[in-house]
C-alpha cells in the first residue's frame, strides 16, 4: 500500500472514530426498571457531591413548595453517608435493593418498599442497581 493510500486511509478512520464517538453522546442512557419503566434521561440529572456516581433529580412538589422530594439513581455498590440532613425524611425504594444502616440496626429495602427514617443521619449502599424517591414530609 503507497503512503498515499495509508494517509487517506487513516483520515477516514479518524473520521468514522470521531463521528461515532459523536453520535453515542447523543444517544441517551437506557435504565430499565423491572415493571417496565425505562429512564432515559440521566444527562439532567445532577451528580451527588460525596459520590458522583449516585445521581438525582429534584421534583417540585407544586401544592407544597416546602418539601423536598428527590427521585435517586445508586448503581450497584454505590455507598453513602448523611449526616445531619434534614432533608430526608421517608425513602422508598421503587426498583432494586439497598441497606440501609442507622442507629445500629441495618434495614434491606426492596422493590415497592418505603420506610420513614426516624433519624436524619444513616449510611447505606445499593446491593443492585437502586432507583429511589426521598422526601422530607
Amino acid at each position: 500500500m503507497t503512503d498515499e493510500k495509508r494517509f487517506i486511509l487513516d483520515k477516514i478512520d479518524t473520521l468514522i472514530t470521531k463521528r461515532t464517538s459523536e453520535l453515542i453522546k447523543e444517544l441517551p442512557d437506557v435504565h430499565e426498571v423491572s415493571d417496565g419503566i425505562i429512564i432515559r434521561f440521566f444527562g439532567e440529572w445532577d451528580n451527588c457531591e460525596d459520590n458522583n456516581i449516585i445521581k438525582y433529580k429534584e421534583i417540585k412538589n407544586i401544592s407544597n413548595p416546602d418539601e423536598n422530594v428527590l427521585f435517586i439513581y445508586l448503581p450497584k455498590d454505590a455507598a453513602f453517608e448523611l449526616k445531619a440532613r434534614t432533608y430526608i425524611k421517608c425513602v422508598t425504594c421503587l426498583n432494586g435493593k439497598i441497606e440501609i444502616s442507622m442507629k445500629g440496626e441495618t434495614i434491606i429495602l426492596n422493590d415497592f418498599n418505603k420506610m420513614c427514617l426516624g433519624d436524619n443521619e444513616f449510611e447505606g449502599k445499593a446491593l443492585e442497581n437502586t432507583y429511589l424517591i426521598t422526601t422530607s414530609e
